[in-house]
């Protein structure tokens, strides 16, 4: 079998020759080649990346952009974003007034941490909500065409819908400490935006549903230290089985990137239907063990991650880092609907020789 065709074997719930291997070699590849980047995404195929999954037979599944594009219906409202001498700019101005987020890059860490978040304080949520009430999707499936066909048989293209109105608040836009007090001393008002939020994501999903795509992510950065059963089952427990519900009506799939701690969340997610967790990351960085991880999300989603970036990375030794993968492998004879990846992307220090690693790894103790 072909590196797809096992993605899409497991998906489709069979049993393929070997586990699936998928990597978000991303960061990784624009940081070892010190290659600048605009947080808006690619908007054309970065063909140095594609021969790097290639050279590692490994799937390539997500941060190719965007394939579609998002304007205002009406010319009084204004969002835009860019980046300028290392600062990473968003601007949002409708008749409700306007606000603006600025990111800084970080050479240690290669990515733009948040200077300023969009949102400063309750008073700034009529300015989303208005924004959300006007937006507009626009299909660009030229983009996904030309990546799938770029990666071949390493080409797994999900299609991205943006943050959940949780997501959009606590991980990107507004910060934890400010969601929580927010949610708890204003609940209207957040609810008011969490929903508008939702509802221009369900528009966004209905325009590109019939797209080229089998699988759709969410990339919420889910934690459950954070985001509590009481926040899960008032903003994201309906939206989520939405989701799932229409994808699955047209034959498709919904994967949820978690990325933080996945105790109780799996079981949450496993409830909505949920197809598979993306950036399912065991101990020794989060709680649960690999099997542990099994048995809360039931042996019908799809697992995928399994590599800690505290182990893939410098940090950990080589012997730590196969001892992980044969860890995360052997849960294969418990439930098929597994895949071998990184929790989250693979690491900017990563030692290269680990990833090359990989696919014999996988061969050896991931086949069927």
């Amino acid at each position: 079998m072909t590196p797809r065709e096992r993605v899409e074997a497991v998906y489709a719930g069979q049993v393929p020759d070997q586990v699936p291997l998928l990597l978000d070699l991303s960061h990784y590849y624009k940081c070892t080649r010190n290659k600048p980047f605009n947080l808006a995404g690619y908007t054309q195929v970065e063909q140095e990346l594609v021969e790097l999954h290639k050279q590692l037979q490994a799937v390539c599944y997500v941060e190719m952009g965007s394939f579609y594009e998002l304007r205002s219906t009406r010319d009084d409202i204004i969002s835009r974003s860019d980046t300028k001498d290392g600062v990473f700019y968003t601007y949002v101005k409708t008749p409700e007034g306007s606000v603006h987020e600025e990111r800084t890059f970080s050479v240690s860490s290669y990515s733009y941490n948040i200077k300023k978040h969009l949102l400063e304080s309750v008073d700034d949520f009529p300015v989303i909500i208005s924004l959300m009430e006007h937006v507009e999707c626009i299909p660009r499936w030229d983009r996904w065409h030309a990546w799938n066909d770029a990666l071949g048989d390493v080409g797994y293209p999900y299609c991205q819908l943006p943050y959940s109105g949780l997501g959009y608040l606590i991980s990107r836009n507004y910060g934890v400490e400010k969601t929580i007090y927010t949610h708890l001393d204003y609940p209207d008002e957040t609810k008011a935006l969490v929903d508008a939020i939702n509802k221009r994501n369900l528009e966004i999903l209905d325009t590109i549903i019939d797209g080229p795509f089998s699988t759709l992510i969410i990339s919420d950065n889910y934690d459950s230290n954070i985001q509590t059963k009481e926040l899960f089952d008032c903003y994201s427990k309906a939206y989520y089985t939405e989701v799932a519900q229409r994808l699955h009506k047209k034959g498709k799939h919904l994967a949820v990137h978690v990325d933080g701690e996945m105790r109780g969340a799996l079981r949450w997610m496993a409830e909505c239907d949920v197809d598979c967790i993306d950036a399912a990351t065991p101990s020794p960085m989060f709680s649960l063990s690999p099997q542990e991880a099994r048995k809360q999300a039931g042996n019908a989603m799809i697992l995928s991650g399994g590599i800690p970036a505290t182990v893939f990375g410098v940090q950990g030794t080589d012997e730590e880092f196969i001892r992980a993968v044969k860890t995360w492998l052997a849960t294969k004879e418990t439930s098929p609907r597994l895949f071998m990846a990184a929790g989250d992307q693979v690491p900017t220090d990563a030692p290269f020789h680990r990833i090359e690693m990989l696919p014999t790894l996988v061969r050896e103790y991931g086949s069927y």
